[in-house]
């Protein structure tokens, strides 16, 4: 999202891209740690994919006390929702969800989907069988055309499914393709910095929040979204191409934790 802020919505405007700010709004702290990443800021042009990092805690706590007002529907002079930055309709009468199930944006079913179609041609129709582990938050998926298997994904979330499963990599008794891995149980939708409710318990919450998510939104696949086909425009101009949807993650030394770590602790 940072990228296509600074690069597309900059153009738009018709603002150097460090004029530009971007507010991300997360129901995790260590957002606050991705956004002062050294790789996520441009030294030549002077500008960060994303300034500013408030949870949704933080937002909800900005709006009643700050601002004075009981929710986001009070708030005066809020236009229409762009097609293209949010997955609503052109009509701005619905909003869309993709069809994958999970609290956390749904990427190992989305990319099984898509590698059954790109390597093997084969289109799969419903939803994916998740086989749970030992506890919900550990679970396999297989790509299966006539019999033979051929690709096997699992999703483990929370810190000690995450140990688990890495120790099993390396001594490579899972032969995964792909696996997703989420820091807080139950997922994004259960994380540190979310909205909390004085009824529910933590993970009664996310359940409920992500049952209402999959029930009350259309379905649209994330390659025909506006943003999915922007982006893809977007880096067909760039020499670097598909990085601009890449990264990559190293150890933090000592000598860099002030500046890095920092970026938990700071009040936006």
């Amino acid at each position: 999202m940072g990228v296509l802020v600074k690069e597309l919505l900059a153009k738009e405007m018709q603002k150097p891209a460090k004029d530009v700010v971007h507010c991300a709004v997360m129901p995790c702290y260590d957002k606050k740690l991705e956004a002062s990443r050294e790789e996520f800021a441009d030294a030549d042009s002077e500008r960060k994919d994303v300034e500013i990092v408030l949870t949704t805690a933080e937002m909800m706590e900005f709006i009643t006390k700050r601002a004075g007002i009981k929710g986001l529907r009070d708030v005066k002079g809020v236009g229409k929702l762009d097609p293209v930055y949010f997955n609503v309709s052109s009509d701005q009468s619905a909003l869309y969800r993709p069809p994958a199930l999970g609290a956390s944006g749904g990427y190992l079913d989305n990319v099984l989907r898509y590698a059954a179609r790109a390597l093997f041609g084969h289109d799969l129709e419903g939803d994916i069988k998740l086989t749970p582990g030992r506890n919900p938050d550990i679970q396999e998926a297989t790509l299966t055309i006539k019999g033979e298997e051929k690709l096997r994904f699992a999703l483990a979330y929370g810190f000690r499914n995450i140990q688990n499963t890495m120790r099993k990599l390396k001594r490579n008794r899972n032969p995964y393709h792909y696996v997703e891995l989420m820091a807080c149980p139950a997922g994004c939708a259960n994380g540190g910095g979310q909205l909390k409710s004085e009824a529910k318990k933590p993970r009664e919450l996310a359940a409920e929040l992500q049952q209402k998510y999959y029930e009350e939104l259309r379905v649209r696949q994330p390659e025909d979204t506006p943003m999915v086909r922007a982006f893809r425009s977007l880096s067909s101009r760039f020499e670097k191409g598909d990085n601009l949807a890449t990264t990559s993650f190293r150890d933090v030394s000592k000598k860099e934790e002030g500046s890095e770590v920092a970026g938990l602790t700071e009040t936006w």
